[in-house]
């Protein structure tokens, strides 16, 4: 059924080698890109408060959102629509609506990309937290860090290929989903440390004596 839908063709997948699954894969067309660093601000600046210029927002101020007068969620009945508290003004040369409450990156939007159409079924963190990472708001899909690793490996054996460096005072509240590995093989998931908490199980705990921590060590070497 795959192969009438590819209309003839194989099935794109590159060639994991068990033993050593961060081997280099070439990637099927000539990459731009070296390195890919995602900054994702869980809980962060609204999009409504920065970039995201809606005019019919301004203009519906004040007024209860449209068909919806007394819509109750889970949060409670709904209030009554709100603008931007910051003006937008065109920036550059290319005339991007940027609020007052980013100036200095309004500086900088010719050399930014803004992908304004790509929308989002769910309003809730945990799933809104998924598809950012993965494209799915239900768990168990793969995170993008795991998906390029699993593609295309790293040069560098020493070091992991995928690392995930969440904010010292705590994880998004999705947790670990946001660089998970969902059903691809858990070698592809990131590897999580930062600053106050490095490489987590590295040292031997206090109640646990050498013999004995030696004695696993043997029991997964065999």
């Amino acid at each position: 059924m795959l192969a009438a839908n590819l209309g003839g063709k194989e099935s794109i997948r590159p060639v994991i080698q068990p033993g050593s699954p961060y081997a280099a894969r070439q990637p099927h067309f000539t990459p731009k890109a070296k390195n890919v660093l995602v900054i994702f601000s869980s809980g962060g600046c609204s999009h409504l408060d920065t970039f995201d210029y809606k005019p019919e927002l301004i203009r519906r101020h004040g007024q209860p959102m449209p068909g919806n007068e007394k819509l109750i969620t889970f949060q409670g009945e709904q209030g009554a629509l709100t603008k931007s508290p910051w003006e937008f003004r065109p920036r550059g040369q290319c005339g991007k609506m940027v609020s007052d409450l980013v100036p200095h990156l309004g500086g900088l939007v010719d050399e930014m990309a803004f992908i304004h159409s790509m929308q989002g079924k769910t309003n809730t963190h945990g799933p809104g937290e998924n598809f950012m990472s993965t494209g799915y708001t239900l768990d168990g899909f793969p995170s993008m860090g795991a998906w390029v690793t699993y593609a295309l490996g790293s040069e560098d054996q020493s070091l992991p290929a995928y690392v995930a460096i969440p904010d010292p005072r705590g994880k998004p509240q999705n947790s670990v989903n946001n660089w998970g590995p969902g059903f691809l093989p858990a070698a592809f998931q990131g590897t999580e440390f930062n600053a106050t908490n490095p490489i987590r199980n590295l040292a031997q705990p206090g109640d646990i004596p050498a013999a004995r921590d030696q004695a696993t060590r043997d029991f997964l070497q065999s």
